[in-house]
């Protein structure tokens, strides 16, 4: 075995051990909305949802269907936020528009935290979601 791929192992069962013990708080990506921000698989950071502000990627549970979903902040409407994925074929139009959010947009007690951003970049780890979208079927 190579020592990248060591690094690569160590890195990777960091990451896990970090998330199970609940020091970071990670989120799978499931589905192509937010492509190419994101990849179907990706695992991504968050943190509490504390001031969001237009444009910011927020995870919250759709109160239409009781799913997480991870999309970009388009609109603020007082205590409602309206989001849209990325990407314009699967997404041509808000969520409060197709029913995955109230037309008013989803309520701040609804979102579950804010993407973790650097410098404006947004911290994903490609593929390393599987394991935990594998899981969840389990």
């Amino acid at each position: 075995m190579k020592k990248s791929d060591i690094v690569i192992i160590i890195f990777i069962a960091f990451v896990y051990i970090l998330f199970f013990t609940n020091i970071i708080t990670t989120a799978s990506v499931e589905g192509v909305s937010m492509y190419p921000v994101f990849q179907n698989g990706a695992l991504t950071f968050y943190g509490p949802p504390e001031n969001i502000q237009y444009h910011n990627v927020i995870i919250y549970k759709s109160p239409e269907y009781g799913i997480y979903i991870i999309h970009r902040v388009v609109g603020i409407d007082g205590n409602h936020y309206i989001t849209q994925g990325v990407d314009n074929i699967s997404n041509p139009y808000p969520d409060n528009r197709i029913g995955l959010e109230p037309p008013q947009g989803i309520p701040s007690t609804d979102v579950i935290g804010k993407v973790t951003e650097v410098n404006g970049y947004i911290i994903s780890i490609p593929y390393l979601g599987y394991l935990s979208i594998l899981f969840s079927y389990l």
